[in-house]
């Protein structure tokens, strides 16, 4: 492949990340709203939530932000285990898997930071 092939490689490839990073607030809002309901004890909530992280694990690292990926992925695995379990969801696990919401919102906060620094297209 030729450089000049590789620098257009390049820059597609900053320009799909941008794009990804552009929704981030919204991917984040939609997790806050599955975490909102499940609090409220919509149960259900709790198996679109884990499916929310799993998608976020996926692309996370699919988009070259493997911090998105591991922080996403242990969201999925607490709610994946509080799915297993019988009954209501305790407060604290409320706020476990606020603390996996946030650290994501963080996660982007530093990709989007990071990719600010790149140079532009």
């Amino acid at each position: 492949m030729s450089a000049e092939a590789d620098d257009g490689l390049a820059r597609q490839l900053r320009a799909l990340r941008r794009e990804y990073l552009a929704d981030s607030a919204q991917r984040v809002d939609e997790l806050r709203g599955l975490l909102a309901r499940l609090a409220k004890g919509e149960r259900v909530a709790l198996r679109e939530l884990t499916q929310a992280f799993h998608r976020l694990a996926g692309s996370g690292g699919s988009y070259g932000f493997p911090l998105v990926s591991t922080q996403s992925r242990d969201g999925e695995r607490l709610a994946t285990r509080l799915a297993a379990e019988a009954g209501p969801i305790a407060d604290t696990d409320i706020a476990s898997l606020r603390g996996c919401v946030d650290a994501i919102a963080l996660a982007f906060a530093e990709a989007r930071s990071t990719l600010d620094k790149e140079p532009p297209d």
